[in-house]
């Protein structure tokens, strides 16, 4: 397996989070999304992008923990585990000390994530509405 900090491609990205489970991304809108991330982590074998996660905010008062994913066939094997370390290490390494780190997890994914020092908290989503049109 090769780790790189490289950002994947937008078709990449969809597809890993498509196997993933993750909610869907349209290849336009990860084509904006990835181009404004502060860092990615990503985990290719054969070619194949099989493990993500990316930091996106502000860089200094809010940052937030997204899109780690890990392909089902990866699955089990620690690396979101790893993923995770690489992403919570850049940040304490690039990120002032007050500046606050979230994610949001599914309940099954609380122990990975409790692992690296976070907790559950409570908090609101507005998700995008699935029948807006996409801007052209």
């Amino acid at each position: 397996m090769i780790w790189s900090e490289v950002t994947p491609t937008p078709e990449a990205y969809v597809a890993l989070r498509a196997a993933a489970g993750l909610g869907p991304r349209g290849v336009a809108a990860a084509r904006t999304g990835l181009a404004r991330s502060l860092y990615s982590v990503t985990v290719l074998a054969d070619g194949d992008l099989v493990a993500m996660g990316r930091i996106v905010g502000d860089g200094g008062c809010f940052v937030q923990l997204v899109d780690i994913a890990v392909h089902p066939s990866r699955q089990g094997k620690g690396l979101g585990q790893d993923v995770t370390a690489r992403l919570v290490a850049w940040c304490e390494a690039n990120l002032p000390p007050e500046c606050h780190l979230s994610l949001v997890s599914s309940e099954r994914a609380v122990p990975l994530y409790a692992a690296h020092g976070f907790r559950p908290c409570r908090g609101l989503d507005r998700l995008a509405d699935p029948n807006r049109a996409a801007p052209t």
